[in-house]
């Protein structure tokens, strides 16, 4: 699964929020603009009326080299229905409770019970999604409800954090051979690329026997993995021939 894919990170979570509120409660949900009830039964309303971008990761990449991707910061508002479509009644006060309880505990959203193509806009976030909840004050409510007596509704707030949007732009140091970075986790392509790996600093001179020679004389150089198939020796610009190694 690629990075793009959480491009679509945003109403995934939405929707693993829809679920879970419906799943734990049994209340019809929906998502937008808390305007009028169905009038259908109860009913509880999500409205994400706020994006930011999360200051704790602002700046902070999945891996050094990396661009680092969006964290973002997103806020819901909640708000109840009753059976006839009010907000302001004992009964839609109740589906306010079941709703705040089905996201107080745990305050983790699940992201593994999510249908596949939400589960993988989110798959590669690295971080648990947490849940907290904000306050709600009469003046954030009547400003995100046009501020008229009629349409002020009773309402929770919460957040959702962090939510990575991330870029599938490769990063900017060197990459294995043989692996494939276009998905998530990182695979190799077929049986991959082998190479011999040998448990060794290299090879090192630590003596030159003798210390001035001449022309045609032989030399010998001791040190550490002389011994390596490949081996040659160099003087300034010159390559002496290697006639017998030990």
């Amino acid at each position: 699964m690629a990075l793009a894919d959480s491009a679509r990170a945003i109403g995934a979570v939405t929707s693993a929020l829809v679920k879970r509120l419906g799943t734990r409660t049994g209340i019809n949900v929906t998502a937008g603009r808390p305007e009028t009830g169905t009038g259908n039964g109860q009913q509880l309303n999500l409205f994400l009326y706020e994006t930011s971008y999360d200051p704790f990761l602002k700046n902070h990449p999945l891996d050094e080299g990396q661009k680092p991707p969006l964290w973002l910061v997103l806020k819901y508002l909640m708000t109840p229905f009753d059976e006839l479509g009010d907000s302001d009644t004992p009964q839609a006060h109740e589906t306010l409770g079941a709703g705040l309880h089905a996201l107080h505990q745990p305050d983790l959203l699940e992201v593994d019970v999510l249908d596949p193509a939400d589960a993988q806009a989110l798959s590669d976030n690295p971080e648990e999604l947490q849940i907290t909840f904000d306050e709600a004050p009469v003046e954030l409510l009547s400003k995100l409800m046009q501020g008229s007596d009629e349409s002020y509704r009773l309402s929770a707030a919460f957040q959702v954090r962090p939510v990575m949007i991330a870029s599938s732009a490769p990063p900017a140091y060197s990459l294995l051979v043989g692996v494939d970075y276009t998905v998530a986790p990182p695979a190799p392509f077929g049986d991959g690329a082998v190479v011999d790996v040998i448990p060794s600093m290299g090879a090192s001179i630590e003596e030159i026997s003798p210390t001035g020679f001449e022309l045609d004389e032989e030399v010998t150089i001791y040190g550490t993995d002389l011994h390596l198939s490949g081996l040659s020796v160099k003087l300034g610009a010159m390559e002496l021939p290697v006639t017998m190694q030990q």
